[in-house]
């Protein structure tokens, strides 16, 4: 088990869950942003309205992050350090999602293009999972891992495997889509995220993007199989609180529903998107030997590992404690306090009574983990086809997020561990 890097919060628990703000979903017609002389604008009542919380775009860019071909600590630092760095570029007042003043040249820079890219695959994540999608994977990695099982399990199929993997070689890297997205039902979708952070008063890229992405869409569908049975084009547009323009911030998407003939396809197995999907979870709880065993289906003996348990909305989680912090709002009374007692030190930062101290925390439903587990062990099984996306998901007055998948972040107190619940895992 690889040792997670503390999350540093710039704010407290408490701000994070108060944060909340909304984004209207447009869905646009295909033909109109297909065809070059037809114009998307005046743009189309919303479909619906995205109801957005800092913690659960925090946690969905955390997942983006962690489905990259990184080196486990450089995941951890890009993914835990983005609410911390990244909280006060919006505006969160309940009302429509917007940036703060001056954000869009704060993140003109490429060093800063990264994480507007990121913001956009986040609010892709989310969008989906209002459409029923609960699991996912970046399209490259798992095709990747694919291909290489596939070598693997049928050594006869090197051949193919090769004309496969030139025929991907040959499409550029920007010509596919991002991701593969799946439902409850093990129904799967490719995904392509599009966006922007608009400067004020201009118009954004709404149609351009959108159309590049349906062309992303239509050369990416036929290199796995069995085929998806739909395709999105999402874009994600945010402007600033004081820009003067006709356009709120929003979310644009297409939904093309076509089907390409395909010869040379990547064959997938049944649970190879969830694999990705949870594995990228693992890593960031820091298991990242089980992370690799469940990403390429590799069987692992494992270790026992018990994790404490914690209620949250009516289930059980299990979770590991990333970081630890003095909290903002109590840093003034832990000094004061510790000036006057300084003899009882250890107890004023882990004291059963002490609220001092925030805890930040990754976890995994207990259910899911369960399946995980089995899935590691035995991986013939398919053990995570077995498990249950949430429609609705409740965290009551838990200062975090948890996605329909089962996974979970947010931050905690010592003084709210007091009996402590353990679980056996095998990783």
């Amino acid at each position: 088990m690889t040792v997670a890097t503390p999350l540093p919060f710039l704010h407290t628990a408490t701000d994070l869950s108060a944060a909340q703000a909304t984004l209207p979903i447009v869905e646009l017609d295909r033909d109109i942003v297909r065809r070059p002389y037809r114009r998307v604008r005046p743009l189309p009542q919303p479909q619906k309205q995205l109801s957005i919380s800092a913690w659960r775009l925090y946690q969905a860019a955390k997942k983006a992050e962690l489905t990259r071909s990184f080196d486990a600590p450089e995941i951890d630092h890009r993914a835990a350090c983005f609410a911390a760095e990244h909280h006060t570029m919006f505006r969160w007042n309940g009302g429509e999602l917007r940036l703060a003043p001056g954000a869009t040249d704060e993140y003109e820079s490429a060093a800063h293009g990264s994480r507007s890219r990121l913001i956009g695959e986040g609010m892709l994540l989310l969008t989906m999972q209002e459409y029923g999608y609960a699991f996912w994977d970046r399209f490259d990695v798992l095709v990747k891992r694919a291909l290489r099982n596939q070598i693997v399990q049928h050594p006869d199929s090197v051949r193919r495997a090769q004309a496969i993997r030139n025929k991907l070689q040959k499409r550029k890297l920007d010509k596919r889509s991002d991701f593969v997205i799946e439902n409850g039902k093990a129904e799967t979708a490719i995904a392509e995220a599009k966006g922007s952070l608009v400067s004020p008063g201009t118009d954004s890229r709404i149609k351009p993007d959108l159309r590049d992405a349906l062309k992303q869409l239509a050369a990416t569908k036929p290199l796995i199989s069995p085929q998806p049975t739909k395709t999105y084009a999402v874009g994600t547009y945010l402007r600033e609180v004081d820009d003067p323009h006709d356009d709120t911030s929003l979310i644009a998407f297409v939904d093309p529903d076509d089907r390409e003939d395909a010869d040379l396809a990547v064959a997938l197995p049944p649970d190879w998107v969830r694999r990705g999907n949870y594995a990228a979870w693992l890593l960031g709880m820091g298991f990242a030997e089980a992370a690799n065993a469940l990403r390429n289906g590799i069987a692992r003996e494992g270790v026992g590992v018990s994790l404490p348990v914690k209620r949250v909305g009516g289930r059980d989680f299990v979770y590991v404690v990333t970081g630890a912090q003095l909290r903002p709002d109590r840093a003034h009374r832990f000094t004061r306090d510790m000036l006057h007692e300084w003899w009882h030190w250890p107890e004023f930062w882990f004291g059963p009574w002490r609220d001092f101290v925030q805890l930040t925390v990754l976890g995994l439903r207990v259910d899911a983990l369960a399946a995980i587990s089995r899935a590691i062990v035995v991986p013939q099984e398919q053990s995570l086809l077995t498990v249950e996306p949430t429609t609705v998901v409740d965290t009551g007055a838990f200062d975090g997020s948890v996605m329909p998948d089962g996974s979970m972040c947010g931050a905690i107190t010592v003084e709210s561990i007091r009996e402590i619940e353990l679980r056996e895992f095998t990783l």
